[in-house]
């Protein structure tokens, strides 16, 4: 959008969470820029695939420990990142305060580690998933920016279903080429964001916005690249859309 403003002359407050499923965020008070939101992300990776387990420990992962049709992963350094490798899905999940460029590296070397030891390529399912709160001044407002720009009903409208709307919610599935991306949106206040992020030091209120970017049915033998390239491609999707959604609910708050 033309005229739309960057995260970075917003001063509002974030706390970002992401997944292969997740990549999930948490950030600190003060501006937030582009790289400052998502630099400081919750991320939850899972590649969907089948094959049989076998370790994969590296200098990352020393630990490991392998149940029936698992293998769990653990870091003696970082108790913020884990991986797991089972009979059929992988994962790397790295929570704050690691950043998002901590995930997007680690899950990329994951990946590279573990190729080799896939029997096939036949992967039914590859997805990131970013979930970002930031922090919005007063929610009323920012629930007015909801419905305005989503809802696009008036006050009278709103009056016809006969009861007072309290809160607002946006689930959105799109197309993009190849890949598919489902967004859930909506301003949020603290107990509920308890939900998803636990007991941080969360703002009591804020604007939550959850996006799953993933690719499926993938056609057999697909390259290392091509997975690589879309876990990144899956973060700058939340960088944007998260981005697009902080600027339509500022510009009312």
């Amino acid at each position: 959008m033309s005229g739309q403003k960057p995260l970075d002359s917003i001063k509002l407050r974030g706390y970002n969470v992401g997944r292969a499923g997740n990549n999930t965020s948490v950030y600190r008070k003060g501006r937030i820029g582009m790289a400052g939101v998502f630099e400081e992300a919750i991320s939850k990776h899972v590649i969907e695939i089948r094959f049989r387990p076998e370790t994969l420990s590296s200098t990352l992962f020393k630990h490991w420990n392998i149940s029936s049709n698992r293998i769990d992963f653990s870091s003696g350094d970082n108790p913020h990142v884990k991986a797991f490798f089972s009979y059929r899905n992988l994962g790397l999940i790295s929570a704050y305060p690691n950043r998002t460029a901590f995930f997007a590296e680690s899950a990329g070397n994951f990946i590279k580690s573990a190729w080799p030891r896939l029997p096939n390529r036949h992967f039914s399912r590859i997805g990131v998933r970013s979930t970002v709160l930031v922090e919005a001044d007063d929610f009323e407002k920012a629930f007015d920016a909801y419905r305005k720009h989503f809802l696009k009903l008036s006050d009278e409208d709103i009056r016809k279903f006969g009861g007072d709307l309290v809160d607002v919610g946006f689930p959105m599935n799109f197309a993009d080429g190849k890949n598919y991306f489902n967004v859930v949106t909506g301003p949020m206040e603290k107990e509920q964001s308890k939900k998803y992020f636990g007991e941080l030091d969360l703002p009591s209120v804020g604007v939550f916005v959850d996006v799953d970017y993933f690719r499926k049915d993938l056609p057999l033998n697909i390259g290392q690249g091509t997975v690589v390239r879309l876990l990144k491609e899956g973060v700058e999707k939340a960088k944007g859309v998260t981005t697009l959604i902080v600027n339509w609910v500022s510009e009312r708050s």
